[in-house]
């Protein structure tokens, strides 16, 4: 507060009236001449206590208490106090002692904090010129500190305004510029904007048309609007987002619009570039797929005979017959191959965990034999020793056979895949807690612990220890995981560190009393469909004859033609009870043979075997008319179960879902 400026004021008052600082001893800031006047000093009075100038103002010691207390009451209330004084003075005329009052009015003055910092005493016998003399050194002084703080709020607005990468800015009612913050004046190029409209800031006429229209809309209907529009100013040509809001008095009426504009330029174009290279991936993506495909149809289709042929070793060797191990040997080489294809063809699949098991009851001893037969050759090829700890290899679990020794043999290869050569594996097996805990260890490169989460990441091969083995997709782990997941079980590592080997745990819920016993291996699932007659059709006649011989093996009649028009020219002559068409046939695909037949109003089951597993091969498939869709190589027992249920039930009917996913 400048002092010099209020004591000008004060000087000019009339009546009694000091203000005083709001602290101990009360000093003087100003006063008016006539309380001067009759202060102990006249000359030298500001800056001095209040008491130390008026001793005897009023003359009763008591009343100076009273005083004092008035003003300590406005400290703490801070409100005006009104304080009536008692004096004494000498009557010339008649010599007696005449008692007086003087009443006081102490204000407090308040800072920005809200406290307390003056109080204007004012001890005036004239109510009339104190009230007067009071109100002129208020005002005086309110327009001092309101001049101040707005002042103040002034600069602190226009540093937030001038220092927003936004552009900020005021329209009147009368469509003309009122204000407009740094930023913006410079894309406009001029340094006053106030009364300016907006060709005078330099928009073309359809563009100022267009926000002329746009701010009275916000006038008219006292609600903001939003728009997006490019400019073209300083900075060249920019893309803008902008918002017109309406400004309102105190009645409620539109007194202005406010506007905010942001350049959204950048922001576009790396939203384009996302948007452009999303499209990229989604064409990988959809090229991957295709390839996927296309690769995992030409694999089933060799795979198909192979399984065929096997079957009908199986059916044709006597169970005695030292063959029977080898055939079981190559079943169990197939199985992983038909599994193997079957990631390849859909990867995303893997990513999701989107992975279905085929649960059935699986005994240990042939889990183990299966994976360790898988990994042998890599066993073998780095010398390692591998030993198996399992004293439970009896022990019936309720899992999928082909996917549990996935699992054991990723782990297993993992382990001669990251050993010196010569080193140590041990594969032990142990019931803890009604889990199967099946563990791989290792005496090989070993890792950081800090690496171990990171192994079961996608496409994750391990840390700088394990640069030299860069083999793989890096899936394995991952799949492996997820795979005992959907067991209910899980899979986890630990390692001493890097050369102290590792340990992959694996555990599966054992299944509960009375579950998972072994089927009866003498059952024989070919000698439930006798005298059922099917049409038989695929272009890979090493396909389509070893698929034939094994149904026939089953008690079927099959006729088996190598394309699709002659299926449908023979269907009368044949007069089928099930239809299996594969999809890819030259002349006529089997989607047309499917169509053709219905269009015929045949009823007789169709069922399409491809080497197409897309969702949208199998939604074609049923479009077409098929009933059921099976991917190649098709598992013989599952496919002579649904050709059992459809001779029982006729048409229509279902075995397991999976036959039509």
């Amino acid at each position: 507060m400048d002092t010099r400026n209020l004591n000008r004021v004060f000087e000019s008052l009339q009546g009694g009236s000091v203000l005083l600082r709001a602290v101990p001893g009360f000093p003087v800031v100003a006063m008016t001449r006539q309380m001067r006047s009759t202060s102990v000093d006249p000359g030298n009075t500001l800056g001095r206590p209040y008491f130390e100038l008026f001793p005897d103002s009023p003359q009763a010691p008591g009343c100076v208490a009273s005083l004092t207390a008035s003003f300590e009451r406005v400290i703490r209330t801070r409100s005006t106090d009104h304080h009536a004084q008692r004096f004494d003075v000498l009557d010339p005329s008649t010599g007696n002692v005449v008692e007086r009052y003087r009443s006081a009015v102490n204000s407090p003055i308040l800072n920005d904090a809200g406290d307390v910092e003056y109080i204007l005493h004012q001890a005036e016998d004239a109510a009339t010129e104190r009230r007067h003399g009071s109100t002129a050194i208020l005002d005086a002084m309110d327009r001092e500190r309101l001049t101040a703080q707005s002042e103040h709020q002034r600069r602190i607005y226009e540093t937030a305004l001038n220092n927003t990468p936004d552009f900020v800015y005021i329209f009147g009612t009368d469509l003309r510029a009122i204000y407009a913050n740094d930023s913006l004046r410079k894309v406009w190029g001029v340094e006053d904007v106030r009364g300016k409209v907006w060709m005078e800031l330099g928009y073309e006429q359809w563009h100022a048309d267009m926000h002329d229209r746009e701010l009275a809309q916000v006038i008219a209907t006292k609600a903001p609007i939003r728009g997006e529009i490019p400019f073209t100013g300083t900075n060249g040509r920019r893309i803008y987002d902008y918002i017109f809001a309406p400004v309102f008095d105190a009645a409620g009426d539109v007194v202005a619009v406010a506007g905010t504009t942001r350049d959204i330029t950048d922001r576009q174009a790396a939203e384009q570039i996302v948007r452009e290279h999303a499209d990229r991936l989604a064409e990988a993506d959809r090229a991957k797929d295709e390839f996927l495909a296309t690769l995992s149809h030409e694999l089933r289709n060799p795979l198909a005979p192979l399984r065929n042929g096997i079957q009908i070793l199986r059916h044709t060797t006597s169970a005695d017959s030292p063959h029977v191990q080898i055939h079981e040997v190559l079943e169990r080489q197939v199985d992983h191959l038909v599994r193997l294809v079957d990631d390849l063809m859909d990867v995303s699949r893997i990513t999701r965990g989107n992975v279905s098991l085929q649960l059935e009851p699986v005994e240990l001893g042939v889990v183990v034999e299966s994976a360790v037969e898988a990994v042998q050759p890599e066993i073998d090829a780095g010398r390692h020793r591998l030993a198996i700890d399992m004293p439970v290899p009896s022990l019936v679990l309720q899992a999928d056979r082909v996917r549990l020794a996935q699992i054991l043999t990723n782990l297993l290869n993992n382990a001669a895949k990251y050993s010196e050569p010569g080193a140590d594996i041990v594969l032990r097996a142990h019931v803890a807690d009604g889990s199967l805990l099946l563990s791989v260890s290792d005496t090989g490169m070993g890792m950081e612990p800090s690496d171990i989460p990171h192994l079961f990441e996608m496409f994750t091969r391990g840390g700088s220890a394990r640069s030299s083995h860069q083999e793989g997709l890096g899936i394995g782990l991952t799949l492996s995981r997820r795979l005992a997941a959907l067991h209910g079980g899980s899979l986890d590592g630990s390692s001493g560190g890097p050369g102290k080997g590792s340990t992959f745990t694996l555990r599966i819920p054992l299944p509960d009393n009375g579950e998972g016993l072994l089927a009866d291996p003498s059952r024989n699932d070919a000698a439930i469909v006798p005298g059922l007659r099917l049409l038989l059709a695929d272009d890979v006649c090493d396909a389509g004859n070893s698929l034939a011989e094994v149904l026939r093996l089953s008690g079927a009649v099959v006729h088996v033609v190598d394309n699709g028009a002659d299926a449908l020219a023979q269907f009368e002559s044949v007069d089928p009870d099930v239809v299996i068409l594969d999809i890819g046939m030259p002349r006529m695909t089997g989607y047309d043979v499917a169509r053709a037949l219905r269009a015929r109003g045949v009823k007789v089951p169709l069922i399409a075997l491809t080497g197409w597993d897309q969702p949208a091969d199998r939604e074609r498939a049923f479009a077409a008319g098929f009933d059921h869709h099976l991917v190649k190589p098709v598992a013989i027992p599952i496919l002579v179960r649904l050709l059992a249920s459809l001779q029982g039930s006729g048409r229509g009917s279902e075995l397991p879902a999976a036959c039509k996913t």
